[in-house]
């Protein structure tokens, strides 16, 4: 696989997973990570984090 496709994969998976953290109000860059470095793993796990609650 092209390193450029590789990049290109992570960063959307990434993206992924960084509005899947913000549905869950958590950090954007822990979203984008799991999914960026874990790809479907990483959505996964993101996915079964529980929400956490706003703090005011």
């Amino acid at each position: 696989m092209n390193l450029y496709i590789a990049i290109a994969l992570g960063v959307v998976i990434g993206a992924i997973g960084a509005y899947i953290a913000e549905q869950k109000n958590r950090p954007h860059l822990q979203g984008f990570l799991l999914g960026f470095f874990f790809g479907l793993i990483g959505i996964l796990i993101a996915l079964l984090l529980s929400k956490k609650e706003e703090s005011n």
